[in-house]
């Protein structure tokens, strides 16, 4: 029985109807000329990897800041690419892969749309600017393949995961960096699905942001597939392929690019596109609620989208349980809109995530109740019952 169907029926109580999507702000890409096709929300703000600057560049409500990152000019510095047999050097530039860890750090893949953009990565300290190389290499028996998408979770400069699809193979890479450097010893592959082959615009998201420095494998993630369609589950571990996680996450072929994930009391949601009735592209796009496959939230699109554009999306949790979803269509828009859950579905999940504590008629804690009535506590919520 795999995690995501450990929570209980009780937890469909958290009803989609007090889930609210409201747009806070946008962005019009079309008359800047970048290219962009990645996003994460980092906070209330977007950051993207501009191929046509080298820039990873923040936005918010003002549209672009001023805050920029070269990554560019970092990897030209370090002389970071390959010689070839003429002895002349290629830098690796900036990919289009981009994703926040659980401290906050930026990370973006390189040379894009080669095969080192799965293996190739720069880590930024948004605080410091501070950036560094972080050159991993896949398990065997897999290769190094393009990648227009990652995702990455815990702190990319002390313990990280990160998960990236290997192109035209069944197989995810997970590796584990440690201290800024890959640990070959807790990277490995992910079987994704027997017979079915990833592509470049499978994107891996993970709910679960941060996690115990100890742990040796990864947290549970998630994988959209948009050449066959589709979200996959993975618990995490080498050994177990991945489950497809029911109709609600179905999709149709050559629908949208791009998925995320997070977590809010515990229960872990995915941000996904709704494809056309035909299966073509467009920009709509619903949150599922992984433990019910409840759609708890709709958005229609604003623009139309073209046969040759895709989309992708970050989700951040705000402190008070509301997410921040960054929405990007590539060389567009840029959205930022606030899912509100609403007290009622927080409250109930929060409730069914909680402990049961049993009570007698007289206010003693029982451990092991049986043969009567007594009173049953699960949070803050209490209920008599019959056993």
């Amino acid at each position: 029985m795999k995690k995501f169907l450990l929570f209980g029926a009780a937890a469909m109580m958290a009803c989609a109807a007090n889930a609210q999507i409201t747009e806070v702000w946008a962005h019009n890409f079309e008359a800047e000329g970048s290219n962009v096709r990645n996003v994460a929300a980092w906070g209330n703000k977007a950051v993207v990897a501009n191929m046509a600057t080298g820039l990873v560049e923040v936005y918010d409500a003002t549209g672009k800041t001023s805050q920029a990152f070269d990554v560019n000019a970092f990897t030209a510095a370090q002389q970071i690419g390959v010689t070839g047999e003429d002895g002349k050097f290629t830098q690796y530039a900036i990919g289009r892969g981009i994703d926040v860890d659980g401290a906050g750090n930026i990370v973006v893949n390189l040379n894009f749309p080669n095969a080192p953009s799965s293996t190739n990565f720069v880590a930024i300290n948004p605080t410091t600017g501070d950036m560094i190389h972080v050159a991993c290499e896949v398990p065997s028996p897999g290769a190094a393949a393009r990648a227009d998408f990652f995702g990455v979770t815990g702190n990319i400069f002390e313990n990280a995961f990160i998960g990236t699809a290997i192109h035209q193979t069944n197989y995810v890479a997970v590796y584990n960096v440690f201290e800024g450097g890959q640990d070959a010893d807790y990277s490995y592959l992910v079987n994704a699905d027997e017979g079915t082959s990833l592509t470049n615009e499978t994107k891996v998201a993970w709910a679960k942001k941060t996690f115990d420095e100890d742990a040796e494998t990864a947290p549970e993630f998630y994988v959209y597939n948009r050449s066959v369609g589709g979200v996959r589950y993975s618990d995490g571990i080498a050994a177990n392929p991945m489950v497809n996680l029911g109709e609600s996450f179905a999709q149709g072929k050559a629908s949208s690019s791009g998925v995320s994930a997070f977590e809010v009391n515990g229960v872990s949601y995915v941000v996904m596109p709704t494809p056309a009735a035909d299966g073509s592209r467009q920009v709509d796009f619903k949150v599922v609620n992984v433990a019910t496959s409840e759609i708890v939230a709709q958005c229609e699109g604003k623009i139309a989208m073209g046969a040759n554009y895709a989309q992708d999306f970050g989700a951040s949790v705000n402190e008070d349980g509301t997410v921040n979803i960054a929405h990007l269509v590539q060389n567009k828009s840029l959205t930022m809109y606030k899912l509100t859950l609403g007290a009622s579905a927080i409250e109930e999940v929060a409730a069914d995530n909680a402990a049961v504590e049993y009570y007698n008629l007289q206010g003693v804690k029982v451990a092991n109740p049986e043969n009567g009535i007594f009173v049953k506590k699960q949070g803050a919520k209490a209920t008599k019952v019959v056993l």
